[in-house]
């Protein structure tokens, strides 16, 4: 029986949710962690939960884990490693279509690993600047970078955050799961290249005159970078992959990395830390206190009965993964995973659901991923607009055509 308590929890639920979704509120200087944290407050301060239960909400373990890779990716990031990537991949680009295979595949490549916004971060600037000294329209090389980077973080329980979550909390091997999504990132890949090559024919005729680069962006054309630093942190990272695969406790080896990183004569520690996102990090505290009062008071477990009762059990695949998907476009897909973590841990096939719809959903919008609005505002800064109408008309056929592959194959293989 649902009391008034129940009703303000599910008020200051609805209302902060609604907030993440938008982003902000009208005439206040506040984001979608400042709306998450409020409402983690409000909760507790209303009784919905007590201080030491919203404690025992927060999965620690996922914090860590995504805490150690911050301090692996800044590093390499530091380093120059990232646009070093994007110089090589500039340097062999000769033709429109050869820039877009490299910007898909490295894109994507370094997203199964590392964060995907640092990758965004690195790239846009780069391609804006080529676009603009070889006459090319950037959009369809900017795009790609966004979706791109959304479908190779799906091959990892690494790969994002929402993944490192759901592989802190489910069963799910790191190796069994790389082995089930790697199909799907490969043909993910080519569909995404597939797709932009098809909406934006004239771009990629072949032609003489179809010159993808007449020279390096002069950033690219003078980098120095730390390759000591980038081959110290490559050797930690595979020896990390290893750990993983071997079934050790990914949060702890994932720190150990990082500390091995601290001690440093080249960058302070400072530096690494100055590059942690620690807003996304206090997004995830508030997030699971959130979630963590719904399901203390119940209303979770009576959420999804009621769900059932109408025919829209959780249990059949297809109604979940369109339920995902729409929660990832509504709220952002850290929320939405968060929202549907109460499924049996024993569930594998929907854990790797889960992990594949929040992560491809992604590409639906503009807004669906933290990467596509990355690249969206450094591109504004060279002035490229990229419309939410020429994402769409990218990212529909895109996402419809990769969750439809992943849904079919996690079902055959799981």
């Amino acid at each position: 029986m649902i009391n008034s308590l129940d009703h303000l929890t599910i008020f200051i639920f609805v209302v902060t949710y609604l907030g993440i979704a938008f982003g902000r509120i009208p005439g206040l200087q506040i984001d979608r962690t400042g709306i998450a944290i409020f409402g983690a407050i409000a909760l507790m301060v209303a009784g919905a939960l007590t201080v030491e239960q919203a404690t025992s909400t927060v999965d620690y373990s996922t914090l860590l884990l995504l805490f150690g890779l911050m301090i692996l990716s800044a590093q390499l990031r530091v380093a120059g490693f990232y646009r070093l990537v994007a110089k090589h991949v500039l340097t062999f680009a000769h033709r429109p279509l050869t820039l877009l295979i490299g910007i898909v595949t490295s894109s994507a490549l370094l997203s199964s690993v590392f964060a995907n916004d640092i990758v965004c971060l690195a790239f846009t600037p780069v391609l804006c600047e080529v676009a603009q000294t070889s006459k090319r329209n950037p959009l369809p090389y900017l795009i790609a970078l966004a979706t791109s980077s959304n479908i190779g973080s799906v091959a990892t329980l690494i790969g994002n955050p929402q993944n490192m979550f759901i592989g802190q909390v489910s069963n799910l091997e790191f190796g069994r799961y790389l082995l089930v999504m790697t199909p799907v990132t490969l043909l993910g890949i080519a569909a995404n290249v597939g797709v932009v090559r098809l909406f934006w024919r004239d771009e990629f005729k072949t032609s003489p005159e179809a010159s993808a680069i007449t020279q390096l962006p002069h950033e690219l054309a003078t980098l120095k970078p730390d390759y000591r630093s980038i081959k110290k942190t490559l050797i930690i990272t595979g020896l990390l992959l290893l750990a993983f695969l071997a079934g050790w406790p990914r949060e702890l080896c994932a720190l150990a990395a990082a500390a091995l990183l601290l001690p440093s004569r080249r960058n302070p520690a400072e530096k690494l830390f100055a590059l942690v996102d620690w807003n996304l990090m206090m997004l995830f505290i508030a997030l699971f206190v959130i979630v963590g009062a719904l399901q203390e008071r119940g209303l979770m477990a009576q959420a999804l009965a009621s769900l059932s009762s109408r025919g829209f059990a959780l249990d059949q695949p297809v109604i979940f993964v369109t339920l995902c998907t729409i929660l990832s476009n509504l709220v952002s897909n850290v929320p939405a995973v968060l929202l549907m973590q109460d499924i049996p841990r024993d569930s594998q096939t929907l854990w790797y659901l889960l992990a594949m719809a929040s992560t491809l959903a992604g590409n639906l919008t503009l807004l669906g991923s933290i990467a596509n609005l990355i690249v969206a505002e450094k591109a504004a800064g060279y002035g490229v607009r990229l419309k939410f109408g020429d994402y769409v008309k990218i990212g529909l056929p895109l996402t419809l055509t990769t969750l439809i592959i992943g849904t079919v194959w996690v079902l055959l293989v799981t």
